[in-house]
């Protein structure tokens, strides 16, 4: 790649509308590009990275191959993007996966697949490699060792994009940083000697906020998300649950999930999103029909969807 080399990154319309327009993108080898942007956008982005040549793109959810051990995979791995020259023992270390080495990956937590997830980051020939949230549910271990790996893909020359709503993680892991909303690409201030740090604002995009709005008797009442046993949402009209009492909020169920991720929340079902900090047992009542049993003093239960369970269970490693 030349230096200063810009790429144009097409425009996102979505019936008629302007999610994004179309944007430059200044890439150099050796820098960590972060793009701040909502959960839609990223989704769009990624998979527009993932057509351009010359590019890899580290997508969350790929899949692993369960049955087989660690070594086993990265042997495979090796094979597959044709890396010989590279040491087993170097990977497991590079990786912190030495002590796992043995294991059947179903068998390992989710922080520690995704360590393992970003092996193909490492050992791809491409020039520009983009990851969709790196860091998201990684325990703050995971988080230190994806954060080596990149810092080694820059010593590498690579170009490294990474695409997060978290705005924090991004401080932590790049050298440049991003803000994407409706109105395109802007380029936010690093300076070194800035002691606080908030997340700018994403137009028409999900914020991470503090206090979550509900109203009541004619009153407002704001929420802190640890509050929050649960959500409900009956034809359209949702609620919030905190200590057995119901507040009707204004939020879509979709605008909270995006809002409250960040804090441990879930999306059990299409009609529920539960704080995961208050769940105390998984209920299997048949094959194919789960719940969610909460800490509380009278025995709150929330649906868990059949094809929630399997997300569930990598979020929580069992």
């Amino acid at each position: 790649m030349d230096q200063n080399e810009s790429i144009i990154i097409d425009p996102y319309i979505e019936g008629g509308n302007v999610i994004y327009p179309n944007f430059h993108l200044s890439m150099q080898p050796g820098i960590i590009i972060g793009i701040y942007t909502d959960v839609s956008k990223i989704h769009t982005l990624i998979q527009w990275f993932a057509k351009q040549s010359n590019t890899y793109t580290h997508f969350r959810e790929n899949a692993l191959y369960e049955r087989l051990t660690v070594r086993e995979y990265i042997n495979f791995c090796l094979k597959l993007f044709n890396a010989s020259s590279e040491k087993m023992e170097d990977l497991l270390t590079l990786f912190a996966l030495m002590e796992q080495k043995s294991m059947k990956i179903s068998k390992l937590s989710n922080s520690e697949k995704q360590r393992l997830k970003l092996i193909h980051t490492y050992l791809n020939r491409a020039q520009i490699q983009v990851l969709e949230e790196p860091f998201q549910n990684l325990d703050e271990f995971s988080k230190q060792t994806a954060i080596q790996l990149l810092n080694v893909l820059q010593k590498q020359n690579k170009t490294v994009i990474l695409l997060s709503n978290n705005f924090e993680d991004l401080i932590v892991s790049s050298t440049e940083i991003h803000r994407l909303d409706a109105m395109g690409l802007h380029a936010l201030d690093m300076q070194e000697d800035e002691t606080e740090l908030a997340p700018p604002s994403l137009e028409s995009a999900p914020i991470r906020l503090d206090k979550i709005p509900t109203k009541k008797n004619d009153k407002i009442i704001l929420f802190n998300p640890p509050e929050i046993d649960y959500i409900e949402s009956v034809e359209g009209a949702v609620s919030l649950y905190v200590a057995g009492e119901s507040y009707p909020c204004t939020l879509s169920l979709n605008e909270l999930e995006q809002k409250l991720t960040p804090f441990g929340f879930f999306r059990s079902h299409r009609s529920y999103i539960v704080n995961l900090q208050k769940v105390r047992e998984i209920i299997t009542w048949t094959r194919n029909s789960y719940s969610l049993a909460l800490n509380s003093n009278e025995r709150t239960v929330v649906p868990l969807s059949k094809n929630k369970l399997a997300d569930l269970k990598e979020i929580l490693g069992i």
